[in-house]
């Protein structure tokens, strides 16, 4: 059921899996965007046969996507940006019932009952969503650009496809939203703009919710508030051209 390869970047493993039931399901349907998650498999494939740029990944003098957050910011500007942002809509916020909270709620409870002794991390988690979500298609993708002579690198927590739409998605244990959300919104633009598809959205999560959004609200909203309160360093723009 899962194609699996492990990379060590920068001496870190990232396990990348990909559910091939799961998103030949999603090929079965009926859906006008099938061609877009063809060509998504296709990607996923090469990445299972270790055909990526893999030195890329290992110049610790090349950025990277997980370097970028909102900072500078008061943290009650913060709290007030974030709670405007869901008032408008711009945001959608999904309460610990909503299914991914649940999903992680579920493996912290496994953990529990079967006496582990430590909470779960990002891997039992992400591959516990993996199997049992019939949307989620893969887990810890390698991603990465060019752009001016210059490249940057990534990994994705985890892809799903849920009526017709792809979704990126990053578990945020520590929560934060806003002030990772340059992160996960540039992982949505890229993978927008690298498989041409139609529509893409974003979501980070927890336990005890999750945040749902378009991730071009991050060189609109996000940008004239962070302008508004004078903070230059939005080093994602650059790479977002």
């Amino acid at each position: 059921m899962l194609k699996k390869k492990i990379y060590i970047h920068q001496n870190i493993p990232y396990a990348f899996n990909w559910n091939i039931i799961h998103h030949k399901e999603k090929l079965a349907e009926s859906d006008p965007n099938r061609e877009e998650f063809r060509t998504l498999g296709s990607y996923f494939k090469k990445v299972y046969q270790g055909t990526i740029p893999n030195d890329l990944f290992n110049l610790r003098s090349l950025p990277r996507v997980s370097q970028f957050k909102i900072r500078g910011l008061r943290p009650a500007f913060m709290a007030s940006f974030s709670k405007n942002l869901i008032r408008e809509g711009k945001i959608k916020l999904h309460g610990s019932g909503s299914r991914l909270p649940k999903q992680v709620n579920d493996v912290f409870e496994n953990f529990k009952t079967s006496d582990i002794g430590k909470k779960p991390g990002h891997v039992p988690i992400l591959k516990n969503i993996l199997i049992k979500d019939k949307n989620s298609v893969a887990i810890e993708i390698p991603i990465w650009k060019k752009i001016n002579n210059n490249h940057i690198t990534g990994h994705i927590d985890l892809i799903q496809i849920e009526n017709g739409i792809v979704k990126v998605i990053d578990y945020k244990p520590e929560g934060n939203f806003l002030f990772s959300l340059p992160q996960v919104a540039t992982y949505g633009l890229f993978i927008k703009s690298k498989f041409n598809l139609h529509e893409i959205k974003c979501i980070s999560f927890n336990r005890k919710e999750a945040w749902e959004y378009d991730p071009n609200i991050l060189l609109t909203d996000v940008k004239n508030y962070l302008i508004s309160q004078r903070i230059i360093e939005r080093k994602w723009e650059e790479f977002l051209e």
